[in-house]
């Protein structure tokens, strides 16, 4: 059996013709290679760069959490310098701080005024002497919880000394706030704590005052603090269960 060679179809090149091929084969290889070092190169800083992207999120999540942790702890500790630790009311600084805030509303403006109310319990003293500490502390909360519950949200309620304490109905009109002021009178003196079978009535005196644009804080502390010893000095330890007319 005859057997054929192959004949190719592709033309034979001179020396020179190959030597090009051969360049021009090298040449695109080489491209290749650097195209493919350039993409590597490409995903390695594109890696490197999500890497470092991660690390800032995971940075900042961590100083969000700080600074988080910071603003709880400095409102925890503003809390504690304003708040009565007993009746979890304001106190003294706190109230005030509230009080004169809501006076620069007033003087801007922003609040039509309203009528601060001094609370002040009546023979008091007893109670501890008679009954103790945890029980004289038990009344003063009942009558904290009877001071929030009289008070809406933008009001300020505090205790500001032992059986001292205070009402801001702020951005209230006279005669409103003197309604209010008149139930919470009614409830005060209606209260008794029940302590171990012994029902302990409780009495307080209100000193009242209006407040508006041009007035000072101080001021109107001293004008219902006035209103309210004259209460005092009137029911003599009583407790009133109406607002003097004199007011």
């Amino acid at each position: 059996m005859q057997e054929f060679e192959p004949v190719s179809t592709l033309p034979s090149l001179t020396r020179p013709e190959r030597s090009v091929l051969r360049a021009s084969v090298r040449k695109e290889r080489a491209e290749n290679e650097e195209r493919d070092l350039e993409r590597d190169g490409w995903f390695r800083t594109m890696s490197a760069s999500l890497a470092l992207i991660k690390q800032a999120h995971l940075r900042l999540d961590a100083a969000e959490s700080r600074i988080a942790d910071q603003e709880a702890r400095i409102a925890e500790l503003e809390s504690q310098v304003t708040s009565d630790e007993l009746t979890g009311l304001l106190n003294r600084r706190g109230f005030f701080n509230a009080f004169v805030k809501e006076m620069d509303r007033t003087q801007r403006g922003h609040s039509h005024g309203g009528l601060l109310v001094l609370v002040d319990l009546d023979n008091f003293k007893m109670i501890y002497d008679t009954y103790g500490h945890q029980a004289g502390d038990a009344a003063l909360r009942l009558v904290a919880r009877t001071l929030e519950s009289n008070s809406r949200a933008m009001d300020s309620c505090g205790r500001i000394g032992g059986d001292e304490f205070v009402l801001l109905l702020v951005n209230t009109e006279r005669d409103k706030a003197l309604v209010r002021a008149q139930n919470l009178i009614k409830q005060l003196n209606n209260l008794s704590l029940v302590w171990y079978g012994a029902e302990l009535p409780i009495r307080a005196s209100l000193g009242l005052k209006d407040y508006g644009a041009g007035d000072k804080p101080e001021d109107i502390f001293g004008q219902a603090d006035g209103f309210l010893y004259a209460q005092k000095r009137s029911n003599k330890g009583l407790g009133p269960r109406s607002i003097s007319s004199a007011f």
